[in-house]
């Protein structure tokens, strides 16, 4: 009598399927993986934005509710000392910041005393005086103390907070 000896093992056809479900489990992953760290950046600007919002108020706070006058190297001084020292973009490099007054009538779209804000550049955060955020416009408020600090978002669209 001969025994019949039955090898035990994966079927190629069983290989190539368990390799292609693997394929497609990366493929998936590696999609998604750039969406997550731009998401990831935007929502560290818009942690970044809420800080630069508190340091403005508490500059306010100390100096009886005015706001630095001058350009932006005046406010990047005055308020220095109510941001963290390693004060950097997601994307690398240091913020930059642009303040500009709002000069349309108030409940209007804001125009700048130069020109419109252009939203291309990632490190740029918009200091704009006497005006408020509507959803994710900027416009002129009545309160002379009222600041919007603006920003782009890798995602799409703005950052809109204000004081």
């Amino acid at each position: 009598m001969s025994r019949i000896e039955i090898k035990r093992g994966f079927t190629v056809i069983e290989v190539v399927l368990v390799l292609a479900i693997a394929g497609l489990i990366f493929l998936m992953v590696f999609i998604a993986l750039p969406s997550l760290q731009r998401q990831s950046r935007d929502t560290q600007r818009r942690r970044d934005m809420e800080t630069v919002i508190s340091a403005i108020k508490s500059y306010q706070s100390n100096n009886r509710g005015a706001l630095p006058d001058g350009n932006f190297q005046v406010w990047r001084d005055k308020l220095n000392k109510y941001l963290p020292n390693n004060f950097v973009s997601p994307s690398g490099g240091q913020y930059n910041l642009v303040v500009r007054e709002c000069i349309s009538h108030v409940g209007a779209n804001c125009n700048t005393n130069e020109g419109n804000m252009v939203f291309d550049e990632n490190n740029y955060i918009y200091i704009v005086k006497t005006a408020k955020c509507d959803g994710s416009r900027i416009i002129k408020s009545s309160n002379g103390r009222k600041v919007v600090v603006a920003h782009k978002l890798e995602g799409g669209g703005i950052f809109c907070g204000e004081t």
